[in-house]
């Protein structure tokens, strides 16, 4: 059969293919038993009694199978030379974290804060969540409403995990925190609610410590 001939009348593989490599895999076993299928990849087809490897690499990326792992390994050694950085960057900025969060929150947290800051620059976002957090707590301890605090986080682009990572270090931390997570939490849980009126409780008995006349 000629090109033409094969393509028309080749069948769809019915199987299920995540990766390049694995649609390969099954087009040159196909091959073997000589079976005339084709996959459709990402909108390219790919056929069994045509393609090889390097065409099918060629077909859906644009190179060979050489040239894209030798990108790929460039691209795992610059990932991880920038993750180095960025975990570098984050441990020098631990002491002006610290710092900044302390003018922040009750002193009775500080030992807290400082051990929260080096768990999150340590962590997978390298404290990228303290910078929002920190911004977002200055807002709110400098007369900010809660909807300018709100759009300080809004605008950060987070992600779901940050996102939350960094909500929780605002209300565990601020002054007005369970102000704020209840204005951008909707439809609060119970065990939620009894949290937030723990942390109250919480800075009201550091409000009264703070005022205590030996601390005139």
């Amino acid at each position: 059969m000629n090109e033409e001939q094969i393509k028309e009348t080749a069948t769809e593989y019915q199987g299920w293919t995540s990766t390049l490599e694995e649609a390969v895999r099954v087009l040159l076993e196909a091959k073997i038993f000589g079976e005339n299928i084709y996959i459709d990849f990402n909108g390219h087809r790919l056929y069994s009694l045509l393609d090889d490897e390097n065409s099918c690499f060629m077909k859906v990326l644009g190179k060979s199978k050489q040239q894209w792992e030798e990108d790929r390994i460039k691209w795992l050694k610059n990932y991880e030379k920038e993750q180095e950085e960025n975990k570098k960057q984050a441990e020098r900025k631990i002491p002006a974290w610290i710092e900044r969060g302390n003018k922040l929150i009750y002193p009775q947290r500080q030992e807290t804060w400082k051990d929260c800051v080096d768990i999150r620059a340590h962590d997978l976002y390298n404290g990228m969540e303290l910078d929002n957090a920190l911004d977002i707590m200055e807002c709110l301890e400098n007369g900010g409403t809660i909807e300018e605090a709100n759009k300080i986080l809004e605008d950060a682009n987070h992600s779901g995990m940050s996102y939350s990572v960094t909500l929780s270090i605002i209300v565990s931390f601020s002054k007005r925190g369970p102000e704020f997570y209840r204005f951008v939490t909707k439809n609060l849980t119970p065990e939620q609610e009894g949290e937030l009126a723990k942390i109250e409780q919480e800075n009201e008995i550091f409000e009264q410590e703070l005022s205590a006349p030996e601390n005139q």
